[in-house]
């Protein structure tokens, strides 16, 4: 672990704070008050994991999930209904997490970079026995925020900036899938477009806001330069919460294949609350290959705010 805080005062400039904590690590007062204060106004928005742990079933839309296919599309291949992931083994490793805030002026500056050494868990044998494989999962999220002195705040300091979740594979070698843009409409309008994960959008008049009953669409583009043989090369996922009436549990949905080399899917807002949905993409091989070692994906998850 380190703890590293740097101060530096230069002519004609304020004074700098630079700090970087791993878990366990407790920061100076002034880091600690801003990263209580990005927790306290953002919530859920930035959460360190996303979806059920562990293999769980591909959700098909119930009654009173208000979640629509848009589009129906047949592949070759079948992605397996039983998968999912876990990031933290009972008794595995722990997630590394680091977390740097630099204090300049009246401006703090955080970055989150959160490493996972997990397990991916599928079942491929579609045999009505649950009995699911498993092979490695290495990823991480990384996620930034801008926050200003606000003396009206009770710690201080106000989330002016925040950009979208960022999940990618720790071994860059292995990045071959990216989901490179995604669109939030809401009620047909288009709201944002995300064409970089790290980039910073002002929480008040981007970040998405919805009101109950507010049917949200996402459109995501993914590439893929695998090659693992498989048709479609991808399979496409949707995480969301706040989109069924009898709760606020992680739903996973497939994505409508357009044949254009972008998904889609569509939710009703059915609850309150401050979280993110998910964009997951992965190598077809991923999902499709039992116990292999070939674990590639790409999330990108989108923050949101429904009143």
């Amino acid at each position: 672990m380190r703890n590293t805080v740097q101060l530096a005062v230069a002519a004609a400039v304020a004074a700098v704070v630079a700090f970087a904590c791993g878990e366990g690590t407790a920061p100076s007062s002034q880091q600690a008050q801003v990263l209580a204060a990005e927790q306290e106004q953002l919530g859920a928005m930035v959460d360190s994991d996303f979806g059920a742990a562990g293999a769980t079933a591909t959700d098909a839309a119930p009654a009173g999930t208000s979640l629509t296919a848009d589009v129906t599309a047949s592949t070759a291949d079948t992605a397996p209904s039983f998968w999912g992931r876990l990031r933290v083994v009972p008794g595995g490793p722990r997630p590394i997490y680091h977390r740097d805030v630099t204090i300049q002026g009246d401006t703090a500056r955080v970055e989150h970079d959160i490493t996972f050494d997990g397990l991916l868990l599928v079942d491929t044998s579609a045999d009505g026995v649950f009995n699911p494989t498993a092979k490695p999962l290495a990823d991480r999220m990384t996620q930034h925020a801008v926050l200003v002195r606000d003396d009206s705040k009770p710690r201080g300091w106000r989330v002016a900036q925040l950009s979208p979740q960022d999940w990618t594979v720790v071994d860059a070698s292995r990045q071959t899938v990216a989901v490179t843009d995604v669109k939030v409409f809401r009620n047909d309008t288009l709201l944002v477009e995300v064409t970089d994960p790290a980039a910073l959008f002002d929480v008040t008049s981007r970040v998405p806001r919805f009101r109950l009953g507010d049917t949200v669409k996402v459109v995501a583009a993914v590439t893929n330069s695998t090659n693992s043989g498989f048709t479609p090369p991808s399979f496409v996922y949707l995480h969301v919460r706040h989109a069924a009436l009898s709760g606020t549990s992680w739903q996973r949905v497939k994505m409508a294949d357009n044949g254009d080399g972008t998904y889609q899917r569509s939710w009703i807002a059915r609850r309150t609350g401050i979280d993110r949905f998910l964009v997951d993409a992965l190598d077809a091989a991923t999902l499709l290959e039992g116990t292999a070692d070939n674990y590639r994906a790409n999330e990108v998850g989108i923050p949101y705010r429904i009143e």
